[in-house]
């Protein structure tokens, strides 16, 4: 695999890093074999999901309470994991440059079941950080099935999706029956692999009545595959459980960069091609969340957003949006003599953030991986 070339041939920093995550991976097993509670991360969570994830059930019935149980954690806590650091990596190195793609895999993956990286900010300032630490405290990545399985399936599909250069039907029927199948693993991260490879299946080619005759079978596949597992489910609209809205996840993950991209359109000269080219699964994604923010705040269809936001948005989807904006804080800037990027504060704001932005990310690179590396530890282990 090309990833793996680049972590341990091309660029050895970061194979020293991976490293280093995979050292305290091996020390997160050591802290559940030594406390013997690694049945807490064999559970279906969140509990409240939508459509039953039969195959995702049938592995956890048939993965805890074994006899291999001590297999199964080491592959639960180290072996995912790191697949899934390798996943992220081949996949935001499409969109930035090698280090930040790192940083961002990181960034991903550090999500622990109780305090966020903001909470551990705020405790190493005030020198307590191993104020409150329970054997519950650890990366929500090392639940089973959920968010470890659903997350590695969607990466692979993913990269599938990005690495396809020549389509056949062997390829499109294939992915589709993955697709389709993704829909018993978790149906809240099959919705946004639904969404891209409808997509897909539209923009490889073009369309004509034999084209759109193969995509409409293809599409009806799949809704055969789904459909025993649509009808075997009572959809329910519980108005109490389902109506808290994280306004603070809606600005971050889904307005902000927004907002950011319409300011570099102004201040640089974007190519619409460009963005088309490169990043257009990345706005796809964003457009498809904000329509389920739309349903969910409208009240049309109703949904557990926190629910949906511990899913692929979490773990792979919401820093994807922000890698655009890295892309065009790394460019340098140019002197326009026309249009609205030829205005003086156009040239001045673009001048600046390069500078900033060029002067700082060796900085910032090594400081957040370091603060990342250290919020991954287990800190029980020091108590």
């Amino acid at each position: 695999m090309k990833v793996v070339n680049i972590f341990f041939t091309q660029n050895k920093q970061l194979a020293w890093l991976s490293i280093v995550y995979l050292f305290i991976l091996i020390a997160w097993y050591a802290v559940f074999a030594i406390n013997n509670n690694s049945e807490v991360l064999f559970s279906l969570y969140p509990k409240t999901f939508y459509f039953e994830p039969h195959i995702s059930t049938y592995l956890l019935e048939k993965t805890y309470g074994t006899s291999f149980l001590s297999i199964t954690t080491f592959i639960t806590i180290v072996i995912i994991p790191y697949t899934i650091l390798v996943f992220l990596f081949n996949i935001y190195s499409k969109f930035v440059e090698p280090n930040y793609a790192f940083l961002f895999s990181l960034l991903s993956l550090s999500i622990s079941n109780e305090k966020n990286f903001r909470e551990f900010l705020y405790l190493l300032s005030q020198n307590n950080l191993l104020e409150n630490i329970t054997t519950t405290d650890f990366p929500l990545i090392f639940k089973f099935p959920f968010p470890s399985l659903s997350s590695l399936v969607f990466l692979f599909f993913f990269i599938k999706v990005l690495n396809l250069k020549k389509t056949d039907i062997k390829q499109e029927w294939y992915l589709s029956i993955l697709v389709a199948i993704s829909f018993y693993i978790n149906a809240l991260d099959a919705l946004f692999l639904f969404v891209m490879w409808f997509f897909t299946l539209f923009i490889r080619k073009k369309i004509n009545k034999k084209r759109a005759k193969k995509i409409i079978i293809l599409l009806t596949l799949i809704c055969i595959v789904i459909l025993p597992g649509v009808l075997s489910n009572t959809l329910s609209q519980n108005y109490q459980t389902t109506t808290e809205y994280n306004h603070y996840n809606l600005f971050l993950y889904n307005l902000l960069p927004i907002v950011l991209t319409i300011i570099f359109f102004r201040i640089k000269r974007i190519d619409p091609q460009e963005i088309w080219f490169k990043f257009k699964y990345v706005y796809l994604f964003l457009a498809t969340e904000l329509f389920v923010n739309l349903l969910a705040y409208s009240k049309i269809f109703i949904i557990d957003l926190s629910v949906l936001n511990r899913q692929a948005p979490q773990f792979v989807i919401h820093l994807l949006y922000y890698t655009p904006i890295v892309y065009y804080l790394s460019r340098q800037p140019m002197n326009y003599r026309f249009g609205t990027e030829s205005s003086f504060f156009s040239i001045q704001a673009a001048s600046i953030s390069y500078n900033l932005f060029n002067r700082l990310k060796k900085v910032l690179f090594y400081v957040m991986v370091a603060l990342l590396l250290m919020f991954n530890l287990p800190l029980i282990l020091f108590i």
